[in-house]
């Protein structure tokens, strides 16, 4: 076998690494490029399908929120109304000044025109006496006449012959409202379409005229039930909504087509449709006032072809399984999309969303019902063969343009590696011959260097090696003997750093660039702990520092400023402040970063705390000065109101009003009082007591109220040993933590009181079943002025705290929405009245 000449190795080597790549790559990429048309085609396809279902989802959501709200104020005018003299002309005038923006057709078929128009917002107004006689009644623009008005307490005599909302509402407590579904006349095909094709050409068709009625009871003076008020929600408000939307391409329309499949309707929890183009789909009743039955697989063609059966979900199944499931995922108040009708050229699409409402009838599933919207997504298959289309005429293109170019590319790169390897071969077989007799001691031997490349610096260097040998020898002794003293040198100036490094009050830290710990002080070591060793990575290290180990690894990889910073971290159920710095080791972080860690957290206690004193000392000035300047005045108002109510002749209205007037001076003037207790408060009076007789004294200050508002209050209170506290305060305290339990619990509730000791602590605990305090206010609860509720102060709890504060005690509170809230308060026992004197 003939010998292979380096020269003949390398230019096949250089052949092989430049072509075979190349060439391999280009036929894998020529080979997938028929799958990539056919594959990118579909994905189009596929991600245009998903963009348009979640943007349906979203729009749903909205409209949704938009039911939602029109809900919301329909409650909110109903309780305004209520709280308002509910005469006739208080009745109309409300009535006129609720419309809302009506969008239609003109109901002339030769002339189709547009109109927007202002609308009353409520079909009607009725106020009922307790006997459900109604008295007064505002429908359709008018008042209607005495003789023309109904008795509802009689289902059969109501507007739609049978109405049991009186029924419903007379049970009622003060202040809630009872909501009814959607009730109206059922609307037949036939009578919509008046002898048209579809809805969106019947211009002189019937319309569905319904309503939602929503009703709260009134009383009298005594607290005794009076009747009750309703404002009827019109339908055509409701079909607003839905009716102008277009999912396609014109967005917004006056009337949808069903036809085309883009439209959209509302259904109520039941599952009965509430809004549609084809208004027999809705839900509606008889003229006997009986409703009428849905559409199933067993309905009669006859029924069908006639519009006599409105649409229920629930019963749908038969005509697609996905309906069951959108009214099933709505009452879970989910929102999502499913296909509807699906072909081999055509899909379509419906997205919904629940609309949230617990009023009424509504309270089971916590939802008014849904909005869907449908949508025909085939209408943009056009433009995807369109895109198709181009990328095939470019990916064409495409190969042509590659084989081209790879052909290219192999004759040039056969040239340049036969270029390479001639280039490079020959001087080093020259420089072979040299250190072959250079090694059999001929020094003398130099190459000739014929080129300014790395081999002709190569051949340079050779013959400079050759020169320096014996110099080089000559020195290595002497170097040997230097780098022995450095050494020892060395040492010493290691151990002299590390003794000032133990002797420093800061954490002290350094990591090897690639984040292995190469050194640690003492200090560092009682922060991070006695298993921290040198090796470990800087997660190890920093493992529980939150975040700390994110910022030295950003350190490390140059992605932030060095530095000192903060870190607050929660250690051992404590906040913990220092001050960390990152600085690097060498140019660049180039051997690694320093990381120092100093402890701020006495410092930074100290300065919150005197933060704290300075804003209370403020408060409590401005608060005194205020409470004087309002007192003075507002005792004057006092005596005039006092004065007014007990004169002779004046009506009960009069009297009523200036009793409100005198009820709200003596609510100021109790917040007066709780400033200037809180600005100015007495000095607490150590004695030595029994906790308990101050408690149960309290409980019986507060007893009366807890069963006036029908709450049960009960007390556990465990033997404790007599110890120094201020028995008014504690009083006080009581009180104020009674008070805002009993504000928190609704009637049928429970506030339970307990005291116990435990470690030389005193301990009392007042427990609730209200509705709970949200877990951001609860770091909130003792600022000053600090409240959720309309009427109160928010110095309550921060009187409270005070009071602890001078016990030198503790407060804790502990609360989940809608299972209560524990506030315990702990005061020690032992060497108090000691610290005090």
């Amino acid at each position: 076998m003939p010998r292979q000449t380096l020269f003949a190795k390398f230019l096949v080597i250089t052949l092989l690494l430049t072509l075979t790549p190349l060439i391999a790559s280009s036929l894998i990429l020529l080979g997938q490029l028929e799958s990539i048309t056919s594959r990118l085609s579909d994905e189009i396809a596929d991600t245009s399908d998903v963009q348009a279902s979640e943007s349906l989802r979203m729009r749903a959501k909205q409209v949704a929120e938009t039911v939602g709200d029109l809900l919301q104020k329909c409650e909110n005018d109903l309780l305004f109304l209520a709280r308002s003299r509910p005469d006739r002309l208080t009745l109309f005038d409300f009535y006129l000044t609720r419309r809302g923006d009506i969008w239609e057709r003109d109901r002339d078929a030769n002339l189709p025109s547009e109109n927007r128009d202002l609308i009353p917002l409520y079909q009607s107004i009725a106020l009922i006496d307790r006997h459900g006689q109604e008295r007064i009644v505002i429908r359709d623009g008018r008042t209607v006449p005495e003789n023309e008005l109904r008795n509802v307490a009689d289902p059969a005599a109501t507007e739609f012959k049978g109405e049991d909302y009186f029924l419903k509402t007379r049970s009622l407590q003060p202040g809630r409202i009872h909501v009814t579904h959607l009730t109206g006349f059922h609307v037949t095909r036939q009578q919509q379409l008046q002898g048209a094709a579809e809805p969106e050409d019947a211009y002189n068709g019937e319309q569905y005229r319904g309503v939602v009625r929503f009703c709260t009871p009134l009383n009298d003076k005594n607290g005794r039930f009076d009747g009750i008020l309703v404002i009827s929600l019109d339908h055509r408000h409701l079909m607003e909504i839905t009716q102008h939307i277009d999912p396609g391409r014109g967005y917004s329309t006056v009337f949808p087509s069903y036809k085309s499949g883009n439209y959209a309707f509302l259904f109520d929890d039941e599952g009965w449709v509430v809004t549609h183009p084809r208004f027999w789909y809705i839900r509606g009743v008889g003229k006997d006032g009986r409703g009428i039955p849905p559409y199933t697989e067993r309905s009669s063609s006859t029924e069908v072809e006639a519009g006599l059966t409105p649409f229920k979900l629930d019963s749908a199944a038969f005509i697609n399984p996905n309906f069951p499931k959108i009214i099933d995922e709505v009452r879970k108040h989910k929102t999502g999309y499913v296909e509807i009708l699906a072909t081999r050229d055509s899909k379509n699409i419906m997205a919904y969303a629940p609309i949230l409402y617990n009023t009424g009838d509504y309270r089971t599933h916590g939802v008014f019902g849904g909005v869907t919207i449908a949508f025909k997504v085939d209408q943009y298959n056009d433009l995807i063969r369109k895109g198709s289309r181009l990328i095939s005429s470019q990916l064409k293109a495409h190969r042509t343009q590659s084989s081209i170019i790879l052909l290219i590319t192999a004759c040039l790169s056969a040239f340049a590696a036969w270029r390479l390897s001639r280039g490079i071969v020959k001087p080093l077989q020259e420089l072979t011959n040299g250190v072959r007799k250079l090694a059999e001691g001929d020094t003398g031997s130099r190459v000739i260097a014929t080129s300014s490349d790395e081999v002709g610096e190569l051949a340079k260097s050779f013959n400079h090696m050759a020169d320096e040998l014996e110099v080089r020898k000559n020195n290595l002794l002497s170097t040997l003997d230097e780098l022995r003293r450095s050494r020892l040198e060395i040492m010493d100036e290691r151990n002299f750093q590390e003794s000032i490094l133990e002797s420093i009050t800061s954490a002290i830290i350094t990591f090897s660039p690639d984040g292995v710990l190469t050194s640690i002080n003492a200090t560092a070591g009682h922060f991070l702990g006695n298993s921290v060793a040198v090796g470990m990575g800087y997660r190890t290290v920093y493992a529980g520092w939150e975040d700390m180990a994110d910022r030295v690894g950003s350190a490390l990889a140059g992605k932030k400023p060095y530095g000192r910073e903060p870190l607050i971290i929660e250690r051992n159920g404590s906040t913990m402040h220092f001050d960390v710095g990152f600085f690097p080791i060498g140019r660049d972080a180039e051997q690694g970063i320093t990381v120092t860690m100093r402890d701020e957290t006495e410092k930074e206690r100290m300065r919150e705390e005197m933060t704290r004193m300075d804003q209370l000392a403020s408060l409590g000035t401005i608060s005194a000065g205020i409470a004087h300047e309002i007192r003075n005045p507002l005792t004057g108002i006092t005596l005039l109101l006092d004065d007014l109510h007990d004169r002779q002749g004046l009506d009960p209205d009069t009297k009523l009003m200036i009793g409100h007037a005198i009820a709200e001076t003596e609510r100021v003037e109790r917040l007066i009082s709780s400033l200037l207790s809180y600005s100015s408060p007495p000095r607490a009076c150590f004695v030595l007591a029994n906790l308990n007789t101050a408690v149960q004294e309290g409980i019986v200050l507060f007893r009366k109220a807890c069963e006036k508002q029908g709450v049960e209050l009960v007390s556990s209170c465990n033997p404790i040993p007599p110890f120094p506290f201020d028995p008014d305060q504690i009083r006080q305290l009581l009180l104020n933590l009674l008070g805002n339990a009993l504000e928190a619990v609704s009637p049928g509730g429970r506030i339970a009181i307990g005291t116990f000791c435990a470690a030389n602590c005193a301990y009392i605990s007042v427990a609730d079943t209200g509705p709970g305090i949200p877990e951001e206010d609860i770091p909130r609860l003792f600022e000053p002025f600090f409240t959720r509720k309309s009427a109160g102060t928010g110095l309550g709890l921060s009187i409270v705290q005070r009071i602890v504060e001078e016990h030198h005690g503790s407060i804790k509170v502990e609360s989940n929405c809608g299972e209560g809230t524990v506030v315990t308060v702990e005061l020690p026992m032992g060497s108090l009245l000691e610290r005090e004197t």
